[in-house]
């Protein structure tokens, strides 16, 4: 090396050089004082430790490094360069002074090694690392373990090879530290392995104890070994199984066994050694003088390794037991010849007792002294059936070697007799089949019980087989030879060629069935004819189950000889006569391969002697058994096999359950067929009429069986046609008629003779021939009419539901049961419209005793399957008695609908035959079962103590009803309606309040959860969910009757609250009971839902009590009107706790007790005047305005309005609010007074100074004259204002007229134009769907009327007034499963057609064609809802000026901030979050500026929550990152209601943090018609709505959009089909709009060539926002050839010349999260280099630099070189990270 080299060459192909493991100090040259410099930057340089794991990217080549000899080289490091040996070693030797050497990765061998440690003589003493070895420590004895295999000493690629084991040989020849060495996965071969237990061995101070896994474990369950135990000869026994042990493991193992010849127990078994190992074993195994026991099954050995060991173990003359690995048993010859030497060999061995080898699970040893010694007697051995067929195999050579006096010699796989069934020889061994003729040759002379599975198995190859004819050959031997069976004999593969010489005769077999029928039967019955004729054979006895020494010379021997020969056939046979007259009987079963034309031809043979055949297929299939049936069909009948055969004349009997219909057709009646089976009546029906009635006579059949598959017995007989029952009639008469015919066995009746059949009805014979019984149907309990309701055992059950909570129903009628198990002592109906709903719910025809009309007939005893089923029947005497009386005939009834009744439960047409045998004077099922479950509330067995049932729609007779039951029944009852009804606690009570539902609903926040409900306490759900409690006029009844002067004496005050009393009957029943009662000194009506007429009613009664009234709602009535008729002159003063509602305006209006009242200071001052005007009804707001008449009046009186100060307090009213939103009752004739009153000249100038505000939103029942009106109001102020006195009056509905005046003066009508008008929001929100649970109803919720008028006339009013929004809000549980105006009930089944209304209502349309209820669902009410806000804008922007931007938006409630959005705003101009005025003059933020407020808490939460996961920290006050443009193109950000309103900027709100994911759109029903407003608005917005081309279907119907600028409809499911409907119905309305916005609305390449063809029709449309769809290549393509006015290239045209196009006017394209690629990218740069306006372009996340990055520098270049682009958004193009990030 020289200096020009600067101390380092790197020619190594990796780049660190690892620490061997236990070392812990850094290999040398690290710290040295050689200067550490490389010849290119990071090239050759290493970490401080030298092991280079710092260096990154090295090339290949060769490290030589100074260390700490100064300008001498001491490293080498030539890992992986694949030099040659030659180069490697010159290149070490020329170094003097070595101290590092890595060579590994050069496949160099051992032989290198050796010569290389012999070449550097002493000079490898100085390495201090070699191939990863820490030599130097070594050396030192510095180590006690050494880890070569671990993660931190293993380079991972290359261990230490061969020539590092040499070299660690070398160093552990004088080490005396190491105790533990493990060099597993090192690659040290065997010539390492050697090397290092040879030097081991060598070195006498050698402490080692473990080596590799041979080791003890860490938790002792195995104990390994101990190498020290080697030097002292103690160790004898080695147990290393599982250990993972490979050659080199081996190996070393094996040169201490050698050494020290010691162990006398050895198990190397399982493990992974399989060749230098294997060899090394059997070398040891063959020269060991020690080992008795060995154990090394289950290495993976090939044959030769096989033929090693078992060389070896013959070889050896000290073993007593051997498990050696022979391998599996096939038809390799070789293997064989193993196992034959293994056999013989074992036969010579002196001290082998015991064999075996690899087993899963283990070993099973055989035992060779019964061999050895004679004592054998059978084969195979006891215990022997789970030995391996190698093992096996050589105990077989081993017994033929031997040859004992084996009598016994059975090879097969088990089964039964061969009589009995035919063998199937699945569990033979098959692969044994070689070895076994020898066998049976060499045991020939002992043998007296032979048994051989001669066929091949169905599931196995043939092994072998084919010397079945030498087997049979080898048993003329066995002269002893007395049982033999030679099982699945004719499925043996005989050839003709093998017979022997003698053996070619056919016997006493007929030419006839040998030349003929039975031809391919020859070769296996001359063989075995041959056999058996054998002298040698003559004392045989038994074959196969043939008794051959009685039989022989008789013509059944040869029958049963030939059947033998038959595959698939088990025959046994008994020549006892059987009681019909035959010889004998043969049972016979036939496998599936049984030939049955053999099978009768053999039979033949016995023609003389006729025996009865019981014949049973064994196979499974249906189809098989009754084809083989069928072949019967010509020897039973007769049909002649040939000339000169005999006739076929036995009887048949078939065993199966089946029997072939083809069999019974073709029978001839003489056909000796004596019994059959069969399971299923109707298949077999017309066969067995056939072969019974369809001939001369009926076919001899002696015996029927009928054995259904499935049942035995049931409740309903089987049903039969007409046509089948003729047939029955047929068969029984012919069994009747046949002289054989002997019984009919059934499963279910058992044994029937003749003679019973004789005597049954026709429907009995049928009963018995279906095969099962007819059982008697248990007593049915009969239940009656109730409906179960879902109730709460508290308030906070309802609103906390846990999981686990059992829902608690409360049937209706109550029944004792069930009253028996709640112990109701609280129960509340309240609002649960009970005769409602059971009118409409409760079918007649679902109960036994209400549907009587519907079953009572003269069928109503005739159950399925009767004879007479269909017959009609007359009217029986009994049936004429009335429905609901007992019937006195016992047996079951049957509750099916009459024949006749061909409609479906449920329907009209079952209702409807209710009714007609109903009388029109009697009550309706649904009040009869409301009648009962009134009683069963009320019964005595009741625990109830309080009944709530207000808002069922009770009647007065309902009322009487529950009134007669308190009286009569002795009840527990203390509250009914929340009033009194016992007698001591009415007489005491002094207060009666009826508040709502009366149930607390107040739920503390702390309030523990562990608290307990009350018990006996049930609330129905609707009770819960209801805030205002109906009062029919039962209830009204009730009141009357209960609240009487004669019980309540001493009641003073009653609280009425909460009520709605819609039936002016009911109001009667109040205001009769509240005039009868004296005692009443104080009145307080609060919140009551009356009609005009009840109101006015209701305040004549109070007029009526008022001389005695004192107090009413707080004022002081009885006082007013006695101040009123007294003589004195001054006022009262009013108190300020008064609640002005209806009745004190009305009573002090109609009274006239204004002039003797007073208002209290503070009302003066506008403070405490308490109205309600949400419950106001006419009556109160013509109250009001007399009010202000008379204080208007009183002003005028007192002067003007400068002397107005020095007024009394008493004479002035300054009343700053008057807000009547949201009610549902006044009507116009009421508010036009109000208006005329408050514009009337007598108003005086203190209301006029005072009231400020004045609100009739969401009026719903005023209409256009209420708007006329307002706005002449309107025009009233604004004249006054130009007068000068423009009053105190800011806010009429929310307009802020003071505000738009200001506007007006500043010129914004004239110089600054709309813009700088304020805009008008309209917020309205849809109905919430969910249950009611605590949660506030939406205020301001829908546009009237009288609003859409009032407020387009005030953009007539105001043209400076910028826009106007509505928007419209749906909440988040609009999709929700459950409704709580689908009560409480799930209608089940199937709609039927629509009914009106009957008798009974309107049914329930259902039917129970289904057990499955069908989805619940709410789509009309939701639908209704939303249609009807979308009507109101409509109607509302239909009636604006033209001039007008009109904008409409749809969306869900922001998530986190409905409860601000449910609130909504008064206001409806400057609600804008941005605009200066979105605060009103008390400083409270509009509620769209508090959900801003709430987002932008949120957005900041969740910039810290990423910042945190990047792993940064964002401080409080740290600004958000700015976004790099902004995109205002055509005015596009101010059309998207989440910008305008919510406040989204991209900056401080993100529309993630609008809307977090999908999870928070709402699905929009496909019903709600969406498509109007786009012809009235100039800005549509529908976001988050899952949006599909069914919502657009209508929107082509639109003819015109005639001010439509702006479509956003982003974030929504159209798709490339909804897509097309848009822009179709853009193009045919001929649209002006300027924007469409559809991002993430799954557009293909469909949907945007449908856009690109559409561009050209809309010549205003010049943005477009496509982000996040599914635009490839095409569209993208598409897209920019329609803005670019790009021709397609003549290859694309095909041919056709391109027309000329011109670039459309189009300013901005958003393709964002699309997939343009780099085809779309070369398209749009062309565009983007010619279009003369295109300023905006966005191809983020557009894949251009997926592949190439040269379409995205055209790209670039193309901006570059355009003229009219601003913006060019490329980010994020590119598969890395790094990439791709590229600026605009």
């Amino acid at each position: 090396s020289s200096r020009g080299l600067a101390g380092t060459m790197d020619f190594s192909g990796e780049d660190n050089a690892s620490d061997a493991g236990g070392s812990s100090r850094p290999p040398p040259g690290g710290g040295g004082g050689g200067a550490r410099r490389s010849a290119r930057p990071g090239v050759g340089r290493q970490d401080a430790d030298g092991s280079g794991h710092g260096t990154a990217n090295r090339m290949a080549g060769l490290d030589l490094s100074f260390g700490d000899t100064p300008m001498q080289f001491e490293k080498i490091n030539l890992l992986g360069s694949e030099l040659s040996e030659h180069a490697i070693s010159s290149l070490v030797l020329s170094v003097p002074n070595i101290t590092y050497l890595d060579l590994r990765g050069n496949r160099l061998s051992a032989q290198f090694g050796w010569k290389l440690v012999k070449a550097m003589k002493k000079k490898y003493l100085n390495l201090e690392f070699c191939n990863g070895v820490p030599l130097r420590d070594l050396r030192a004895n510095r180590i006690k373990s050494l880890n070569l295999s671990s993660f931190g000493a293993h380079h991972g690629m290359y261990g230490i090879e061969v020539v590092g084991a040499i070299f660690l040989a070398h160093f552990l020849r004088l080490n005396t530290s190491l105790t533990n060495l493990n060099f597993k996965r090192n690659d040290v071969e065997k010539d390492g392995a050697k090397a290092l237990a040879q030097s081991l061995l060598g070195n006498p101070q050698c402490v080692l104890q473990t080596v590799n896994t041979m080791g003890p474990t860490k938790r002792g369950s195995k104990p390994g070994v101990d190498f020290q135990q080697f030097r002292t000869s103690n160790l004898k026994t080695v147990h290393l199984p599982h250990r993972l042990l490979d050659d080199d493991d081996f190996v070393f193992l094996e040169e201490w066994l050698r050494r020290y010849d010691c162990v006398e127990d050895l198990d190397v078994s399982d493990n992974l050694f399989c060749h230098d190992g294997v060899r090394k074993l059997a070398r040891y195994i063959k020269d060991t003088r020690s080992l008795r026991k060995l154990n090394c099954a289950g290495l993976p050995v090939d044959l030769d390794g096989s033929q090693l060991i078992v060389q070896a173990v013959v070889q050896n003359d000290t073993l007593e037991q051997a498990a050696v690995p022979l391998g599996p048993c096939d038809e390799n010859v070789e293997r064989h010849q193993m196992f034959q030497q293994f056999g013989l060999g074992l036969q010579g061995h002196q001290h082998l007792v015991a064999i075996a080898t690899n087993k899963p699970g283990g070993v099973e040893w055989s035992n060779l002294t019964q061999l050895r010694t004679g004592q054998a007697r059978e084969f195979p051995p006891q215990r022997s059936n789970n030995w391996p067929s190698a093992q096996m195999a050589t105990y077989m050579w081993m017994m033929a070697a031997v040859k004992p006096p084996v009598e016994k010699f059975a090879f097969q796989g088990g089964g039964a007799s061969p009589s009995r069934e035919y063998p199937n020889c699945i569990g033979t061994p098959v692969e044994l089949w070689p070895i076994v003729p020898t066998l049976v040759h060499d045991l020939s002379r002992t043998l007296t019980t032979v048994s051989v599975a001669v066929g091949t198995p169905s599931n196995r190859d043939a092994i072998g087989q084919s010397r079945v004819m030498e087997l049979m050959r080898v048993l003329t031997r066995c002269t002893a030879l007395r049982s033999l069976n030679l099982l699945a004999y004719a499925s043996a593969v005989l050839k003709e060629s093998q017979l022997p010489e003698g053996w070619t005769s056919i016997g006493s077999a007929p030419r006839w069935l040998m030349d003929d029928k039975m031809r391919r039967y020859r070769v296996h019955w001359q063989a075995l004819y041959g056999l058996l004729s054998t002298t040698t054979l003559a004392g045989l006895e038994n074959f196969n189950d043939i008794d051959v020494a009685s039989m022989r010379d008789r013509p059944e021997f040869t029958c049963l000889l030939l059947l033998q020969c038959l595959e698939g056939l088990a025959v046994q046979l008994s020549m006892e006569p059987t009681p019909t007259g035959e010889a004998g009987t043969m049972e016979t079963k036939m496998m599936k391969s049984a030939d049955v034309d053999a099978f009768c031809d053999v039979l033949r043979l016995l023609g003389r002697q006729p025996l009865l055949v019981a014949l049973t297929c064994t196979d499974k299939s249906t189809e098989v058994v009754k084809a083989q049936q069928a072949k019967l069909a010509g020897p039973l009948s007769g049909v002649p096999a040939g000339e000169n055969v005999p006739a076929f004349n036995h009887s048949v009997v078939l065993r199966n359950n089946q029997v072939s219909e083809v069999l019974l057709k073709s029978l001839d009646c003489r056909a000796p067929l004596r019994e059959f089976c069969y399971e299923n009546i109707t298949m077999t029906l017309p066969a067995l009429w056939a072969a019974l009635c369809g001939r001369e006579k009926p076919l001899p059949v002696e015996k029927i069986k009928v054995e259904p598959k499935w049942i035995h017995s049931s409740l309903a007989r089987k049903r039969f046609t007409e046509q089948q029952r003729q047939l029955l009639e047929g068969v029984q008469a012919s069994l009747i008629r046949s002289d054989a015919f002997q019984l009919v066995q059934s499963a279910g009746r058992g044994e029937v003779t003749r003679e019973e059949i004789e005597t049954m009805s026709p429907q009995d014979f049928a009963d018995l021939l279906s095969g099962y019984s007819v059982d008697e149907p248990p007593e049915q309990e009969k239940y009656h009419p109730r409906v179960p309701w879902r109730c709460y055992p508290s308030f906070r059950k309802f609103v906390q539901i846990e999981e686990g909570d059992e829902p608690m129903f409360v049937p209706f009628p109550l029944d004792e049961e069930a009253a028996g198990e709640l112990q109701l002592q609280k129960l509340s109906f309240c609002m649960c419209d009970l005769r409602s709903r059971l009118l409409k719910q409760a079918r007649p025809d679902e109960w036994p005793a209400s549907s009587q009309p519907i079953w009572h007939g003269p069928q109503r005893h005739v159950r399925p399957g009767d004879w007479d089923e269909f017959e009609c029947k007359p009217v029986a005497e009994d049936d004429d008695r009335e429905d609901g009386a007992e019937d006195a005939d016992e047996r079951p009834l049957r509750y099916h609908w009459r024949p006749a009744s061909v409609f479906k439960i449920g329907t009209k047409k079952a209702t409807a035959m209710v009714e007609q045998v109903m009388n029109a004077s009697e009550p309706t099922f649904a009040d009869t079962l409301l009648h009962e479950g009134l009683r069963s509330l009320l019964s005595d067995t009741s625990s109830l103590k309080s009944l709530d049932l207000r808002g069922n729609g009770l009647t007065r007779e309902d009322a009487n009803l529950l009134l007669n039951l308190i009286e009569d029944q002795e009840t527990t009852l203390l509250r009914l309606n929340l009033i009194p009804v016992t007698v001591e606690e009415a007489q005491s009570t002094r207060e009666l309040v009826i508040d709502g539902t009366g149930i607390n609903k107040d739920i503390q926040e702390n309030e523990d959860e562990d608290i307990e409900d009350p018990e006996g306490e049930a609330f129905a759900r609707e009770a819960l969910e209801a805030e205002i409690v109906r009062m029919d006029e039962g209830d009204g009844f009730i009141f009357l009757s209960l609240v009487s002067p004669q019980w309540f004496s001493e009641l003073v005050r009653v609280e009425l609250k909460r009520l709605e009393i819609p039936q002016d009957a009911t109001l009667a029943h109040i205001t009769d009971a509240l005039l009868n009662l004296p005692s009443i000194r104080e009145l307080h009506l609060s919140q009551l839902k009356l009609s005009g007429r009840g109101a006015s009613l209701l305040l004549q009664a109070v007029a009526e009590m008022a001389p005695k009234l004192d107090i009413l709602n707080g004022l002081p009535l009885a006082r007013l009107v006695a101040r009123r008729d007294g003589a004195d002159s001054n006022t009262m003063e009013l108190p300020s706790d008064i609640e002005w509602n209806d009745f004190p305006l009305g009573a002090m209006a109609r009274l006239s007790l204004w002039p003797a009242a007073s208002l209290p200071s503070s009302m003066v001052h506008g403070i405490g005047f308490n109205l309600q005007g949400q419950h106001l009804t006419d009556v109160g707001l013509r109250g009001l305005c007399v009010m202000l008449r008379h204080f208007a009046g009183l002003a005028q009186a007192s002067g003007t309005a400068a002397s107005m100060r020095s007024t009394p307090s008493s004479m002035a009213l300054q009343l700053t609010r008057i807000d009547l939103s949201g009610n549902p009752q006044i009507t116009d004739d009421t508010v036009g007074d109000l208006c005329h009153t408050l514009q009337h000249p007598s108003m005086g100038a203190s209301l006029r100074h005072s009231l400020r505000d004045l609100s009739v939103r969401s009026c719903m029942r005023l209409k256009s004259r209420s708007a006329l009106e307002l706005q002449s109001f309107v025009m009233h102020i604004r004249d006054a204002g130009r007068g000068g006195d423009s009053g105190a009056l800011q806010t009429i509905n929310g307009v802020d007229l003071e505000a738009l005046q200001n506007v007006g003066r500043s010129g914004a009508g004239v110089g600054g134009g709309r813009a700088a008008g304020l805009p008008m929001v309209l917020r309205t929100h849809v109905e919430p769907f969910t249950i009611d649970r605590g949660h506030p109803r939406p205020k301001l919720a829908a546009l009237s009327e009288c609003d859409a008028l009032f407020f387009a006339s005030m953009l007539h009013l105001w043209p400076h007034i910028s826009y106007c929004h509505v928007h419209i809000i749906l909440p988040i549980d609009l999709n929700a499963e459950s409704h709580s105006s689908q009560g409480a009930f799930l209608t089940w089944g199937r709609s039927d057609e629509p009914s009106d209304e009957g008798l009974f209502g309107g049914p329930m349309i259902v039917t129970n064609d289904s057990p499955y209820p069908p989805p619940q669902s709410s789509a009309k009410q939701v639908c209704g809802s939303i249609q009807s806000h979308l009507d109101a804008a409509k109607r509302l922007f239909e009636a604006c000026p033209f001039s007008t931007q009109l904008r409409v938006s749809l969306s869900p409630a922001v998530p986190g901030c409905a409860d601000v959005l449910l609130d909504g705003d008064h206001r409806v101009l400057g609600l804008l979050p941005s605009s200066n005025a979105s605060t009103d003059r008390q400083g409270e933020p509009s509620s769209f500026m508090q959900v801003k407020q709430r987002l932008q808490v949120k957005a900041q939460a969740r910039r810290r929550v990423e910042a945190a996961r990047r792993g940064q920290r964002l401080a409080q006050d740290a600004p958000p990152p700015r976004p790099l443009y902004v995109n205002n193109i055509n005015s596009q950000r101010l059309h998207c209601c989440y910008r305008t309103l919510y406040g989204k900027d991209e900056v401080d709100i993100e529309h993630k943090d609008i809307m977090p994911d999908e999870r928070c759109s709402v699905s929009l029903p496909s019903e709600v018609d969406i498509s109007q407003v786009f012809s009235v608005a100039s800005s549509v917005d529908l976001q988050h709505l899952e949006l599909g081309s069914l919502h657009l279907a209508k929107l082509g119907q639109v003819k015109e959009m005639p001010v439509l600028t702006h479509v956003n409809l982003n974030h929504n499911h159209l798709g490339d089909v909804g897509v097309e409907f848009l822009f179709k119905a853009l193009v045919d309305a001929s649209a002006s709009v300027v924007h469409v916005a559809v991002a993430e609305n799954n557009i293909g390449d469909e949907g945007a060539t449908t856009i690109a063809v559409s561009l050209g029709s809309l010549p205003r449309l010049t943005s477009l926002e496509l982000c996040d769809n599914f635009i490839q290549e095409r569209g993208s393509i598409a897209i920019a050839e329609a803005i670019g006015g790009l021709a397609m290239s003549p290859e694309e045209a095909e041919g056709e010349e391109p027309a000329p196009m011109v670039p459309l006017p189009v300013l901005s394209v958003d393709l964002k999260g699309n997939r343009s690629r780099e085809l779309g990218a070369r398209r749009w740069a062309e565009v983007i280099c010619n279009h003369p306006d295109l300023k905006f372009l966005c191809l983020a996340q557009n894949e251009l630099g997926m592949l190439t990055k040269e379409n995205f520098l055209d790209l670039v270049c193309a901006a570059v070189a355009s003229a009219a682009l601003s913006v060019l958004d490329l980010q994020d193009n590119f598969p890395l990270a790094e990439a791709g990030k590229v600026g605009k």
